[in-house]
């Protein structure tokens, strides 16, 4: 994929979310925006998803009231966020608690984000289902410097009461349910520019040095683009229908060999959620919802060149990853027992 391809996906996905608007409560915005991994440290970050899955580990800021502090993985507009403990919180929102959890067990994802926009509409898209939403104000994070400063985002929140009576039953991982939030960022549009590579691509080279890494490149395994969030839920199809309430609609069906299960994309924006149930007993997915409960469990990445990210994780992991070919799509998969409790897959494009 190149440079200027990568600025039409950009403005590709601007066009989708057009088109959809009127359907879902995405509204302009561009759907699946990050996942967040909760880790021991930023050592892990920088040793599994930096030098032995040649991404781009750019640390960020601080969070005092979640005791977080983070680093960001560039996919424009999206990204993965990595966080870990690094002191006592004032205050524990579900997200943080559950980067608590997973960070104390190793590592794994934590819950993922959807960015929809304006966000007084997707509130009033939600109120319309019967939920209960409330717009609360930003945390405030402190830079590396120790400045403090507002977030640059605005979250909104599904009233747990009311989507314990609403929403019974949904697990984790799937919209309305826990471990999905959806925001606004306060420059949303911003991020849909045909700058933004380009502008991440110059803070990777200036922050995060590679030898690895390509000219024109952000990571050195050539990471372009978010394409999904993987999700273990009881039922695929229940799963489905409930994010079709949400306006997403129902994809194409998946067989990820390394997971040894069958799953189902719903279409999120730019972005998709896979969902997969754990029906066979035997299968790696099955292991993970045995040791880590169902939810949020892995992602997928578009890279420019399989063979590079192939390369790159082989010699890192010290570990052959097999290809699989299906359809157009072709990928590779290194398992959650590599990768510090989470899926990646690289699949290129």
């Amino acid at each position: 994929m190149s440079l200027k391809n990568c600025f039409a996906v950009l403005l590709g996905a601007a066009g989708l979310l057009a088109a959809q608007s009127d359907s879902s409560v995405l509204g302009a915005g561009w759907g699946l925006d990050h996942i967040l991994i909760g880790l021991p440290g930023l050592d892990t970050a920088k040793d599994i998803f930096g030098a032995k899955l040649g991404f781009s580990v750019r640390p960020g800021n601080q969070f005092p009231e979640q005791g977080l502090a983070h680093a960001i993985m560039r996919l424009p507009p999206a990204y993965i966020e990595v966080l870990w403990p690094y002191q006592k919180p004032s205050k524990t929102p579900s997200f943080a608690a559950a980067v608590r959890q997973k960070a104390e067990s190793g590592g794994g994802v934590a819950s993922y984000n959807i960015d929809v926009s304006p966000i007084e509409r997707a509130a009033d898209d939600m109120r319309r289902l019967g939920l209960k939403v409330t717009l609360p104000s930003s945390s405030v994070a402190r830079t590396p410097d120790g400045k403090e400063q507002p977030g640059a985002w605005q979250f909104l929140e599904i009233d747990p009461a009311v989507q314990a009576v609403r929403l019974r039953g949904v697990p984790r991982g799937v919209p309305g349910g826990a471990g999905v939030s959806f925001l606004e960022y306060r420059n949303n549009a911003d991020n849909l520019k045909a700058d933004t590579f380009e502008r991440m691509r110059q803070l990777a080279e200036r922050d995060v040095p590679d030898p690895r890494r390509a000219a024109g490149e952000i990571h050195a395994n050539t990471g372009r683009k978010l394409l999904s969030v993987w999700v273990a839920v009881p039922s695929v199809s229940e799963a489905v229908r409930q994010s079709e309430q949400f306006g997403f609609t129902a994809g194409a069906e998946r067989d990820v060999e390394a997971l040894g299960e069958k799953g189902r994309e719903v279409q999120c924006g730019q972005g998709a959620i896979v969902f997969f149930a754990p029906v066979n007993g035997n299968s790696a997915l099955s292991q993970l919802v045995k040791d880590q409960g169902l939810g949020p469990f892995g992602f997928s990445i578009a890279v420019a060149n399989l063979q590079t990210a192939q390369k790159i994780a082989e010699q890192g992991m010290n570990t052959r990853f097999g290809i699989q070919r299906a359809g157009n799509r072709i990928s590779f998969v290194v398992p959650a027992r590599l990768a510090a409790g989470t899926f990646v897959e690289f699949v290129q494009q």
